[in-house]
């Protein structure tokens, strides 16, 4: 029982649209945001989705949602966290990320924790890379960034690197946590030509996942 999103937009009448699909069809999705005394330091706003069945019965059929709620946060916002709470206490959360993609003049070359890529994929609709991956800790809610370090390699088509490097501190829980992360790829020091392929890579090394901008 959870909600597979699939885009997730800040609106500029300020709000936030999360849609994509439930899991099965006796289900409804609830965005609430997270309430802060002071903002958020990593300026990533938080809100909560929660996947509530409305009867008993049901099929195992994916059901299209979109649900919306109030934009707080401010002009720095880094992004936007969406928390689906699991059911069952012993499964961790399930968290989706929206951050904007950042020029830096060399990439990170070390972090303190593991981090796996799982998969990527470009959501033209939103200018979003979609960045599936898992992560050590457990301990408390770590901060990814997306890093290019400005060069295009002139080929057919023009070739970028990209980094996923986790900015957390040292995270002492060594549990393998999931996450889907959205980068906005199309900010004002961060323009990618179409078409395009983005290598895609981690600190930690090993293969990089090419994917296709169009």
């Amino acid at each position: 029982m959870r909600a597979y999103i699939q885009k997730i937009d800040i609106t500029e009448d300020g709000k936030v649209i999360v849609s994509g699909q439930l899991s099965r069809t006796n289900l409804v999705a609830k965005l609430s945001p997270m309430i802060y005394v002071h903002p958020p330091k990593d300026g990533i706003w938080g809100y909560t989705l929660e996947v509530l069945p409305t009867s008993v019965f049901g099929s195992d059929k994916m059901e299209p949602f979109s649900v919306e709620a109030p934009w707080t946060g401010n002009n720095d916002a880094n992004g936007v966290r969406i928390t689906q709470p699991r059911l069952n206490p012993s499964e961790k959360d399930i968290e989706t990320v929206q951050l904007k993609a950042k020029k830096v003049e060399e990439f990170t070359k070390e972090q303190s924790n593991l981090t796996i890529l799982k998969g990527a994929s470009f959501d033209k609709e939103t200018n979003n890379l979609v960045v599936d991956l898992q992560y050590s800790g457990g301990c408390f809610p770590h901060l990814f960034s997306l890093e290019w370090d400005g060069i295009s390699y002139k080929s057919a088509p023009l070739q970028y690197n990209f980094k996923v490097v986790d900015l957390s501190d040292y995270d002492p829980c060594r549990a393998m946590l999931s996450a889907q992360l959205r980068f906005d790829i199309s900010t004002p020091k961060v323009q990618i030509d179409r078409p395009s392929v983005i290598h895609l890579g981690t600190v930690n090394g090993g293969t990089s996942i090419p994917v296709d901008i169009e």
